[in-house]
């Protein structure tokens, strides 16, 4: 029997992300196997896809005691050093990058490596932002490393000199708690919008975009651009609305994954504009409720989605317009879309992602 020990971290930091459901989907397969168990060192968390796990503290002691996020984040770390010095298990699969562990730990690890963007886009980060070095720390120490595409394997190898054979590459799988089937229609919006997900900071390219997109919103007073998850508009960006004269056509919304999915489900198109990513989730989201997809051309992007993406180059706001604007102009080109999309569903089959990763574990453990 394999004993896996996931730790606290992104379980301490996330409600909802695509982080901490890559890794509940991975522990939720695990224990549905005869060989192999798992296990979360959290005392409190708030995490929505491991609302079951017994954490001790998940009852009204808890609710009095973590008032906070750094408190929560505090304990959870102090329990998953415990529980790492305890040493009661086979292979530690750290759910993000702090290094606390590397002091303690006596047994085989495996790091999950999303992106590189810290490495590629510095100037996107405050300068004691200390990502990139406690990647670098968690990645050379590591027994195996998981790359989430080929993109980001390259990058691993580029940027950290990492050797190809230590790197395991394996996608992102479809999750079905954003499938088309699932979701309720619990978002329908009165109006036509273009859908926008995630956070608005830096790579993401997101002013870029909305200076793009402008003209068309300003054509068409009855559109409107929906920004869904991170986090309220702030200052800076209402500032920007208000210069383009747009204020009144961009919404946020808070969602859940149920809110999520109707959101795709009756966009004119969702828009990924970021300059770069390590895999792009939202992809995968956005097939499988039958939403098209409007993406820069970067090679990640491309991996992912094949001739099912209209592409833009991301650094160009004609050519992100023009394609907006060619494919919700077009029937036949959002039917092609939506075709394409879900062809290429099979291949992300969330089966694939976790028995690979299954894989990884048995062949370090051997």
């Amino acid at each position: 029997m394999i004993n896996v020990l996931f730790d606290h971290q992104t379980f301490s930091t996330q409600r909802y992300g695509g982080i901490s459901r890559y890794f509940a989907n991975i522990y939720h397969h695990i224990n549905l196997q005869n060989y192999i168990q798992s296990d979360i060192s959290i005392l409190s968390t708030e995490n929505q896809y491991i609302q079951e796990y017994p954490a001790i503290l998940n009852n009204q002691l808890g609710k009095l005691i973590m008032t906070k996020p750094n408190r929560r984040f505090k304990w959870n770390k102090v329990y998953s050093k415990y529980r790492i010095k305890k040493n009661d298990f086979d292979i530690l699969h750290p759910t993000y990058y702090q290094p606390y562990f590397l002091k303690d730990i006596k047994k085989p690890y495996v790091i999950t490596v999303h992106d590189m963007i810290h490495e590629i886009y510095p100037e996107f980060f405050e300068s004691g932002d200390p990502t990139a070095r406690y990647k670098r720390l968690c990645v050379e120490n590591a027994s195996h490393i998981i790359a989430i595409s080929e993109s980001t394997k390259s990058d691993l190898i580029k940027y950290l000199n990492i050797r190809e054979n230590d790197i395991s590459v394996i996608h992102h799988g479809c999750d079905s708690q954003l499938s088309f089937q699932s979701a309720q229609n619990i978002a329908i919006l009165p109006f036509d919008y273009l859908l926008y997900v995630g956070d608005r900071k830096g790579y993401k390219n997101w002013p870029r975009f909305v200076n793009a997109i402008s003209p068309l919103l300003q054509k068409n007073k009855s559109m409107k651009l929906v920004c869904a998850g991170g986090g309220p508009l702030m200052a800076a960006e209402q500032e920007l609305l208000h210069r383009l004269r747009i204020t009144e056509q961009v919404q946020h919304h808070s969602v859940s994954d149920a809110t999520l999915s109707s959101l795709y489900q009756n966009a004119l198109a969702f828009i990924y504009p970021s300059l770069y990513e390590g895999f792009g989730l939202p992809i995968l989201e956005a097939f499988q409720n039958q939403c098209p997809v409007i993406a820069s051309n970067t090679p990640c992007f491309r991996e992912v989605g094949g001739n099912a993406i209209f592409y833009f180059d991301p650094t160009n706001e004609n050519d992100m317009l023009l394609s907006i604007t060619s494919l919700i102009d077009s029937k036949e080109k959002r039917k092609h879309a939506l075709i394409s999309g879900q062809a290429m569903l099979p291949q992300y089959a969330m089966e694939h992602c976790l028995n690979k990763t299954l894989a990884v574990y048995r062949n370090i453990h051997s």
